[in-house]
């Protein structure tokens, strides 16, 4: 992942208590991350920051919209983004993993990265699938693109392969015949 200090937020001279700050995000936070599914979009990020003496509180606002390629059609469009989330930063002098919730730095740093944690939260906040809108909210998926999807029918398959040998008569079919034959004696021997 490259870097990009847009999205690292300076804790140096915090006093202690809350802090308000805001992101804007655009293309640039996807162009950091190799193969990211988003294209683009605007995405507003408010951070309410508590510090405290062990430890710094962010509690995260990510709303606005991301450009991702659907699922269904592959052309890609808009899909809403709304998170709500906590990251909490704690001081160690050991390396620590950070994971999803806690983010582990060394008591003299000065800065953290924001960026990875951004990003993965809109990632989280889309739905496992991806698809054009219907109805009122968007134009639905490309229909030209599904047509092209569309799956054959078996009639059509055989118009177009008659010298395809019947499913009947596969030796295919015939092997998991006798397979499952052989499994269903040996487990009837086992009991």
């Amino acid at each position: 992942m490259k870097k990009n200090r847009k999205y690292v937020l300076n804790i140096n001279g915090l006093s202690l208590g809350r802090h308000d700050c805001r992101f804007d995000v655009g293309s640039d936070l996807f162009l950091l991350f190799e193969n990211s599914e988003v294209s683009g979009g605007k995405v507003e990020v408010d951070i309410e920051l508590e510090k405290k003496s062990n430890m710094l509180s962010l509690d995260f606002s990510i709303k606005g919209h991301v450009e991702v390629p659907c699922d269904r059609c592959l052309e890609v469009f808009t899909a809403p983004v709304d998170y709500e989330g906590t990251l909490l930063v704690k001081y160690s002098e050991e390396e620590q993993e950070s994971d999803g919730d806690v983010m582990w730095v060394a008591p003299g740093e000065h800065e953290l990265d924001l960026s990875q944690y951004i990003y993965e939260s809109i990632l989280l906040s889309l739905p496992y699938q991806r698809v054009h809108p219907e109805g009122e909210n968007g134009p639905g998926c490309d229909t030209e693109m599904l047509k092209r999807f569309r799956i054959v029918t078996e009639e059509e398959f055989t118009n177009m392969y008659p010298d395809a040998p019947e499913e009947e008569n596969s030796e295919w079919k015939q092997a998991l015949e006798g397979l499952k034959d052989k499994l269903e004696t040996e487990n009837n021997n086992d009991k």
